[in-house]
């Protein structure tokens, strides 16, 4: 009798900034793979919202919020990490979707992360870093018409010069691109998969 031999689990990280797209890119990703949807801001969004008014902090203003940049902040993405731990030694495959957008540039970021939150040596890591031009972004945001993207919009251009082209720099993991200025994204997205 032999064992059935399951294929290791796969950590898709899709990536990107506000109004990138990079939230309906990995629902759309979870759903061709059937891989769990792990999403920031559902899993530490209200906590992190109690935590900076507890502090008397602007839960809408992150991008220059100390507090949030240097003590909460990491820890939303060391619970991220964690959860997604556990699903992957379960077998489970996961799609993080976080912008990540402070480590980027970080070579060792990704690494220390994973091996901090115990992910198994097998998990295989392919990293989607969504990337959108500055008008598309822009309009997205004053469409979806967010507290939190207020600041954003008030400051346009500096947060696009800061934010809108970073480059991810991680020395771990498989690293594909997406432009999604338009619908062709979710046909690349298909491409990607299957040649996973």
């Amino acid at each position: 009798m032999t064992a059935d031999v399951q294929a290791p689990p796969v950590a898709y990280i899709t990536l990107g900034g506000a109004g990138s797209g990079k939230s309906t890119l990995s629902r759309h990703l979870s759903s061709l793979t059937g891989a769990a949807y792990l999403d920031k801001d559902t899993l530490a969004g209200p906590l992190v919202r109690v935590a900076l008014e507890a502090f008397g902090q602007d839960p809408s203003d992150r991008e220059s919020n100390e507090l949030y940049l240097r003590r909460v902040m990491p820890a939303e993405y060391e619970t991220l990490f964690a959860t997604a731990g556990r699903n992957l030694e379960l077998g489970h495959s996961v799609v993080i979707d976080a912008p990540f957008v402070a480590y980027l540039q970080d070579p060792d970021f990704l690494s220390r992360s994973t091996e901090g939150a115990g992910w198994p040596a097998a998990a295989r890591i392919r990293v989607i870093h969504v990337r959108t031009s500055p008008e598309v972004v822009r309009q997205r945001l004053i469409e979806r018409g967010s507290e939190r993207d207020r600041v954003k919009l008030a400051g346009w251009d500096v947060y696009w010069e800061r934010f809108g082209a970073l480059e991810c720099r991680w020395n771990t993991g498989e690293h594909d691109v997406v432009v999604n200025d338009d619908e062709s994204a979710f046909t690349r997205l298909r491409e990607l998969v299957q040649q996973i």
